[in-house]
This record gives C-alpha cells, sequence and structure tokens, in this order.
C-alpha cells in the first residue's frame, strides 16, 4: 500500500496552489513505457488462472509505480479458450482509433479479445481521514456482444467491501450509456481508510474492448487545510 498522507512542506504547497492542486493519487498511464502497433501475448497456460507477466517489447500490463499508481493484471480462464495467448491489445496503449482521444495525456489502459477474463488492480490508496473522492474515466466500445462478456469497474474498500462503479453483461452493453463514449465514475470515499480500484472485461472479440484513463483521488477541501496546517506546525518546530 502507498501512503499518500500530506504533510510539511508539500501540504504548504497544495495550500499555496489551492484545493485544486490537492491530488491524493492518480494514474493517467503516462509513465510505463509505450509499444504502438504490438500485441501483447501471454506465454502462459490459458487453461489455468494466473498472473501476466510483462514480456520485452510488448505492452505493459503491470508498473510497480512512481507518482502514478502501479497496477498488475491477471487472468482468469472462464471460456476454455486461448486467452491471450494468440496476441491482443491489451495493456498501456496510446491507439486512439476507437476512443478519438484520451481524457488526459496521450495513453490509457486498454482490455481487448481476451478470451477469458483479464482483471486489473491498481496500487492500494491510503485514504484515512482525507474525506476522498474517486473519478476515472471508462470507454467501452460500440459493438455487438454476447451474454457471456461482461465488464466491470469496482472499488475493494477498507480491504473486503467491493463497491460497484460499473458493471454491465451481455445485451445490456450495446445500450448501456458508456458504450461509445468516455463515461465518468465517481466513487465518495469519506468513510473508507483504503480503497483499491479494479477493472476488468470478458470477451472474446477483437472489437470488443474497454479503455480506463484519467483516475484521480482527491482529498475534501478541509482535509488539505487541516494537514497543511498540521505540516506547517511541524515545519516551524523544527525551525525553532
Amino acid at each position: 500500500m502507498k501512503n499518500f498522507a500530506l504533510t510539511g512542506a508539500a501540504a504548504a504547497a497544495l495550500i499555496a496552489g489551492g484545493a485544486s492542486a490537492g491530488v491524493v493519487a492518480f494514474s493517467s498511464f503516462e509513465e510505463p513505457a509505450l509499444f504502438g502497433g504490438v500485441q501483447y501475448v501471454d506465454t502462459l497456460d490459458p487453461l489455468t488462472d494466473h498472473a501476466l507477466l510483462d514480456n520485452a517489447g510488448e505492452p505493459v500490463v503491470n508498473y510497480a509505480g512512481g507518482a502514478e499508481l502501479g497496477f498488475s493484471s491477471f487472468y482468469t480462464n472462464t471460456r476454455d479458450d486461448v486467452g491471450l495467448t494468440d496476441g491482443d491489445f491489451v495493456g498501456v496503449t496510446d491507439f486512439t482509433g476507437t476512443v478519438g482521444a484520451f481524457t488526459d495525456g496521450s495513453a490509457g489502459f486498454q482490455i481487448s479479445d481476451s478470451d477469458g477474463l483479464m482483471t486489473v488492480t491498481m496500487e492500494t490508496v491510503d485514504v484515512t481521514g482525507l474525506g476522498a473522492a474517486l473519478s476515472m474515466d471508462l470507454f467501452v466500445q460500440d459493438t455487438g456482444y454476447e451474454d457471456a462478456d461482461r465488464v466491470r469497474v469496482w472499488v475493494e474498500v477498507d480491504g473486503g467491501e467491493m463497491i460497484d462503479l460499473f458493471a454491465v453483461a451481455g445485451d445490456a452493453l450495446e445500450t448501456s450509456e458508456a458504450t461509445g463514449n468516455w463515461l465518468s465514475l465517481n466513487l465518495d470515499l469519506s468513510a473508507y481508510t483504503t480503497a483499491t480500484i479494479r477493472f476488468e472485461l470478458d470477451s472474446n472479440s477483437g472489437s470488443e474492448a474497454i479503455y480506463v484513463d484519467n483516475i484521480v483521488v482527491v482529498p475534501a477541501p478541509g482535509a488539505i487545510a487541516l494537514l497543511g496546517l498540521a505540516g506547517l506546525a511541524g515545519a516551524r518546530r523544527r525551525r525553532a
């Protein structure tokens, strides 16, 4: 878990910059390397559930994190099919042929034609006492979907409770408000101490795809002020 509590000079800088500057955690998938036009090929058994591995020269599906949140990817066999072993466009991408443009920066995360279930888990964020709120953007490709296809985006809070932000399957995907458009998903995290964001797609066609971008967790303005005052007080004590 990454602790993003704001203290000292960092908190003071946020106060000076105003509440809009107060970002607890974020990812627009700008930090990982890009491999445009290249497919990801899973080298493990598609009939067995397993964590996906990064392959040299192929789109990134795991990231340890830096300024942006880290993430990891997992494959679950739901169809007894080839999974991602046949080569598919999944992982960090700058391909905009479907979405037109990403909502923040030039990259996002894509899952398509997984021939099974691919799940991405973002790094857990500590939001204790921040009155935090989450927003993130989802794009579901506009195409035909079958009964077995499903898209889910959810947040696990405090290590157990699961809160769905988007969970649609089968024909309902074709008429969903998200299909063919960027949809903003939002969640009030003020009642919780930790949050782990996950998103997944179960599909079997190259035209069935989702894109995720602009994941942002921000504290309430009041929390920024309180943290800033605490940090400034500590700085004064250190200088005395």
